[in-house]
């Protein structure tokens, strides 16, 4: 598809958001393959980062072919490309469910919601996608009346009619089965099509230690490491191996000293 559109003129066949998020951490979930050992972080602090195996450094490799020969744009580290789309400049934008609400709203023209692609010849793919960062805090040090309040709000929220609307209204994955139930019971996701893909992708498969998501220190500061080195590919200085490795060593140390601070 990138062929057709760069052979028919198309300035900007494809752009993406939150470049690490979709195409590091969701790409090595939906492959079934680590972004770090000890299942990703979850089984202990001594964890190395591991997203420079063969399935990712061929997929960065790809895309930084694809921005050199003008098929992908890349607009910046969170979700710049999404007003170039929104826009109808790009034709296909590879980002979180959550801006599903923001397209509908802005968008001149018609468009689609395909789940993430994967590479065929990938054992276990795809497997499943894995939740973004969006999360709501409750702090400690308050009264104990504060925080009944604060249960009684939780409560609210995560009903399943209120759960429902708040899915159906942003793109945002539902966080209970029961308001994702009541979604389709209402025929929302028949109306509009394509808003049920990101549960789907979240659901088709039983999670896997490659899948079920990332716990890793200084991962703000990673994340900052990883779009420099990525940076430096889709720009032609770096090779996808050169970049991820660099990107894999730098991040380590990050790990080494969020280990040694919480021992």
């Amino acid at each position: 598809m990138l062929d057709q559109l760069k052979e028919a003129g198309h300035g900007c066949p494809m752009t993406t958001a939150w470049q690490s998020w979709i195409h590091l951490e969701n790409l090595s979930a939906y492959h079934d393959v680590p972004f770090a050992t000890q299942e990703n972080g979850f089984a202990g602090l001594d964890t190395e980062l591991a997203f420079n195996g063969p399935v990712q450094v061929q997929h960065i490799a790809q895309m930084g072919e694809w921005a050199q020969e003008g098929k992908f744009v890349y607009a910046g580290r969170r979700n710049e490309g999404g007003a170039n789309f929104r826009a109808g400049e790009c034709a296909l934008f590879t980002e979180s469910s959550a801006g599903y609400a923001g397209i509908k709203a802005e968008a001149e023209f018609d468009f689609e919601v395909r789940p993430l692609p994967y590479w065929e010849g990938v054992d276990g793919a795809p497997q499943n996608t894995i939740i973004g960062g969006a999360s709501l805090w409750v702090m400690e040090g308050h009264e104990d009346d504060e925080y009944q309040g604060v249960a009684e709000f939780l409560n609210f929220l995560s009903s399943p009619e209120i759960q429902a609307k708040w899915h159906q209204d942003t793109g945002y994955l539902p966080i209970t089965s029961a308001a994702a139930e009541a979604t389709r019971e209402a025929g929302f996701y028949d109306e509009n099509p394509g808003t049920d893909v990101a549960v789907q992708q979240m659901t088709a498969n039983e999670p896997t230690a490659n899948s079920k998501g990332l716990r890793l220190g200084s991962f703000d500061q990673i994340r900052g490491i990883i779009d420099e080195e990525l940076e430096a590919v889709w720009s032609g200085d770096k090779s996808a191996e050169e970049a991820l490795n660099s990107a894999v060593e730098r991040g380590n140390q990050l790990l080494r000293r969020f280990e040694s601070a919480s021992r």
